[in-house]
């Protein structure tokens, strides 16, 4: 009778939250539920700690993995003949996997603005780079094990008569600001090719027939499973189980609560929890 109770008030409150939000301007409740993401990003010791561990173990795993000749944590690669022959490299995402956006997120929110391609390039001008903690732990890793360090980004190229990815170069020219040199044809951004879109199981086949995938790191699950860009959020869950001997061991993630494939599939599925369906 008690815990019936109990959920009966909490069930009141809840509803009672999701109308006061509703009354508010979606920009400002856009900004209201964001910004405490974004400052735990940037600021709280548990972040800084929880990316210390993964990049930790990470490293640890990648040494195992070079001299691993069945080893590759694509998908795309399972059972793919003479991988062993292909020069070894990890898969790393750019945007808040490599470079932390969160500065540029925070100022969405305190503007009560939305992203946008424009503004955000326009942020990629001017930023001053800042790196996701801990990250340049792997990078010098696999630095010493002779490993290439491949780049997949969503930054969407759109060329010009000079340039044809012009967000690309201006990336190139950020990460040179912290003595981090990509060469263009070991970063992969949406749009270069034209099936090169938000899944980016693509860019992860055309890489496949080029290196041994050893690792992939990243703040999506799209970038470690084909199609999850376009699941709902119960196919995500069932997929995250299904491939569970991957994580932490050919996969890393690192925790993104601001924004990316979770946030598009969440309104449905709080609702569905809400109402009981």
């Amino acid at each position: 009778m008690l815990k019936h109770i109990q959920n009966k008030i909490q069930f009141k409150l809840l509803r009672t939250l999701l109308i006061c939000a509703c009354i508010l301007p979606p920009k400002f409740a856009l900004a209201d539920e964001s910004l405490g993401a974004i400052a735990w990003l940037q600021k709280s010791a548990e972040f800084q700690a929880i990316a210390s561990q993964t990049f930790e173990n990470a490293s640890q795993k990648l040494e195992k993995a070079v001299f691993d000749n069945n080893w590759t944590a694509a998908i795309e690669q399972f059972g793919q003949e003479g991988m062993n022959q292909l020069p070894n490299a990890i898969i790393l995402d750019l945007d808040d996997t490599l470079i932390s956006t969160m500065p540029y997120r925070g100022e969405l929110a305190l503007d009560n603005d939305e992203h946008s391609e424009s503004r955000f390039n326009r942020w990629v001008e001017h930023e001053r780079v800042n790196l996701v903690p801990y990250v340049m732990k792997l990078i010098k890793k696999a630095s010493t094990l002779g490993v290439s360090v491949l780049l997949i980004s969503d930054r969407v190229c759109k060329p010009n008569p000079r340039d044809p990815c012009p967000i690309k170069t201006k990336t190139s020219k950020v990460l040179s600001r912290v003595s981090l040199a990509f060469p263009k044809d070991q970063m992969f951004f949406r749009g270069e090719f034209a099936d090169w879109n938000q899944d980016q199981s693509s860019r992860r086949q055309f890489i496949a027939k080029r290196y041994r995938i050893l690792m992939i790191v990243g703040d999506d699950i799209n970038q470690m499973i084909p199609k999850a860009s376009s699941l709902p959020a119960s196919a995500r869950l069932k997929l995250t189980s299904q491939y569970d001997e991957m994580w932490g061991n050919r996969w890393f993630l690192i925790p993104n609560p601001v924004y990316g494939g979770w946030r598009d599939t969440m309104e449905k599925s709080i609702k569905n929890n809400i109402t009981g369906y």
